[in-house]
This record gives C-alpha cells, structure tokens and sequence, in this order.
C-alpha cells in the first residue's frame, strides 16, 4: 500500500511538472528519463542492457538510412541479434531443462542445478518495438526522429511492463504535434485507470482466489458448476489482461498520448478469427504483419496459407511463454483457425451452407461456441495437463 501511494504521488507530480512547468521541447526528454527512472526501480540492470539495445538499434537505423549497398546485411544482423536475446532469455531455461531431464532419465548426465536465467522485465514488448523500427526504417516508412524520441517510444513507461505494443510512426506523429494540457484527456485517463484498476485489483484477482483453486480438484464441486469455473478463469484472464491495458492507456492519456487498444470486446465475436483480431490486438497484429505476411502471406498457395496460420499462433502462444502449456495452446488455436478458414472455403463451393450461416438465429449460436471453444483454452494457462484432464473429464463423463 506503501508503494501504491509512492507511485501515486509520484506520478502526480510528474503530470504537474510536465504540463504546467516545462517548456514544449523538453517534455520528451522529461518522460524519457522518467521511464529510465520507472524501469531502474526494478533493477538498474535493465536500464543499461535496455539503453544498449536501444543504441545499436538507432545506429542501424541511421546507417540504413543513408541508403549504404550493405543496409540489408545491418538489418539481418540487427534483427539475429535481438531475435537472438529475446530467445535467448525466454527460452534457454526451458532448453536446459529438457536436455537435463533426458540426461537424467538415461543416466548419463550427474544432478548439477544450473542457475536460472531470468527475463527482463518488459523485454518481450520491447525487443518487438525495435523490432519494427528497425524493419520500417529498412521500408523507408519511418520517420526521421531523435535518440532521444525514438528512446522515448521504446521505454515509455506506462506501455513497458505489459503493453500494448504501439507502433512507432503513430507514437511519434503525437510527440510531434502534443499541444497543451487537454482536461478532456485527462479525465478519460483518469477513468481508464479506474476502469483498469476496479478489472484487475477488484475482480480478477478475487476471481483468480477462488476459480483456480477450485479448478484444482474439480471432483470436490458439482457438476454443474465446473464449466461455470472454466468461464470464470477466461474471464479472469481477460480481466488481468485487459485491465493493465486499461491502466496504460489511461496513465498514457494523462501525459497526451493515445496509445492503441489492445482489446475489443473478445467474448462477443461471432468466430476465432474474429476472437484473434480483437484479443491482444497489439502483439496480434505484430506477428502477423511481420512473421505471417513476411513468410506465408504473399501469394502464397492455399496449402501455405494454412501453414502459416497454425505457425503463426505457435509463434503467438511460445512468444508468452516458453513451455509445453502454451505450445499446446498454440497447436490448439492453430487447429482452430484452419478448420475456420476451411469452413470460409466450403461456404464459398456451397452457396445454400453460406446463406444458412447469415440467418440471425445463427449469430447467438456461433458466439456461443465460440465463447466456450476459447474458454476451455485459457485452463492452459493456470492447471498442467493432467488438472485440466481432469477437468475436462469431470464435464464430460
């Protein structure tokens, strides 16, 4: 409580010093070295490795904007290098792991504990956005900006522990236009932060208190009520997820930024795909605008697409987390958007199944499933493989 009410002076303090107190041009750099300040409360480490990073990748991009023969050899370098850290971190405990278990299990490797490599926090987010800077400088679709703004984009506090990921030419379009102090935005910053708060603190974590637990040991509760769990741990999930959201865009807001939404009422979509472009639309969107389209999506054959597509929530599922919960997870809705898109593809060949599916008793039906084909997938997220069996077979039996 102690920490909360630090933050929360703090954070008052800083919206009076940048409206009212400093002049236009050092706002930038205020808020840059207030997420400097945010991300050295964690661990100074982060704030030399990020700032490394945050160098080499607005050098590349310098250097590939004077148009050199050996841009496109930066680029590859640049992006091996941060693709490289970002595995590098996320997944070489879980590769270890595997192989000391193997070992293990056929005696030819002694008991050694190794130490754990920790993460960064907010790498992931922020290995994506230089990412796609340095990507759209190679394009030639961004623009030119200082060190000290393009720093800003990355790290800007409010987005760095859980997103969204914002693009870079809209962030900096707002930097370059942010006017004066807007009483409009700042109260619906200050209800975003509210809305996020009363979601995440209130709800979901009560929620999670009970849900999961009892998701645990589905055999100590009626029937009836174990999928009323598995909606509540979806609604859980999205709860925790989309009230961080809430609270970035809020925070952003306070400080003139419009950062972009991360969700869109998910639940209520009448199929996966749908489900897909309004959940975590941020990190979504990146991977498909640069591992779908850049590998799978141009003019490629139907058999390809379909590859991609289950390839693509692979990448998504392990991008969250590195272990066998979430490959599985992506295996799953990976499955299921290629059964939609071969469901898109019988409904082009049989006109009479494309006009039953346009019947409106039909939308509240396909909501519906859609609803619980999502909801059995976030037990992957709290229960190993053998609770959610469990689980399963306590529904179905």
């Amino acid at each position: 409580m102690g920490n909360l009410f630090i933050y929360l002076i703090s954070l008052g303090s800083s919206i009076v010093i940048y409206w009212l107190i400093l002049p236009e041009r050092w706002r930038s750099l205020f808020l840059f070295f207030m997420s400097l300040l945010f991300i050295s409360l964690f661990n100074l480490k982060y704030v030399l490795y990020f700032l490394l990073h945050i160098i080499l990748v607005y050098s590349a991009g310098l250097y590939i904007n004077k148009g050199e023969k050996k841009k496109k050899l930066i680029l590859i370098l640049t992006l091996l290098w941060l693709i490289g850290n970002l595995c590098f971190f996320k997944y070489s405990d879980l590769f270890i792991s595997t192989i000391v278990e193997a070992g293990f299990r056929f005696s030819w490797m002694p008991k050694i504990a190794f130490p754990t490599i920790l993460l960064p926090l907010g790498m992931s987010y922020i290995i994506f956005r230089l990412i796609h800077f340095v990507v759209e400088v190679y394009k030639k679709k961004s623009p030119k900006c200082s060190f000290i703004e393009f720093g800003l984009y990355v790290l800007f506090f409010p987005t760095f522990l859980a997103g969204p990921v914002e693009r870079f030419q809209r962030f900096h379009t707002q930097t370059m236009e942010m006017k004066g102090l807007d009483l409009s935005s700042i109260n619906q910053g200050l209800y975003r932060i509210f809305l996020g708060v009363v979601k995440k603190f209130v709800i979901a974590d009560n929620l999670a208190r009970w849900v999961i637990p009892a998701l645990h040991t589905p055999e100590s509760y009626p029937r009836f009520l174990v999928p009323l769990l598995v909606y509540g741990t979806a609604i859980q999930v999205y709860l925790d997820f989309s009230g961080y959201t809430d609270m970035a865009l809020g925070v952003s807001k306070l400080f003139g930024y419009k950062i972009m939404e991360n969700f869109n009422r998910p639940f209520f979509q009448r199929n996966i795909a749908l489900f897909w472009r309004n959940w975590h639309i941020s990190v979504y969107s990146w991977i498909r605008d640069y591992f779908f389209f850049p590998f799978f999506g141009y003019r490629a054959s139907t058999l390809k697409i379909y590859i991609g597509i289950f390839m693509t929530m692979i990448v998504f599922m392990l991008w969250h987390k590195g272990n066998l919960n979430f490959l599985l997870l992506g295996i799953y809705h990976g499955l299921g958007l290629v059964i939609w898109q071969l469901y898109q593809e019988i409904k082009r060949k049989y006109p009479t199944i494309r006009k039953w599916s346009l019947r409106p008793y039909v939308n509240p039906i396909a909501i519906f499933f859609t609803f619980n084909f999502v909801s059995v997938s976030f037990l992957f997220f709290n229960l190993d493989l053998s609770q959610i069996y469990a689980v399963l077979i306590r529904i179905f039996s």
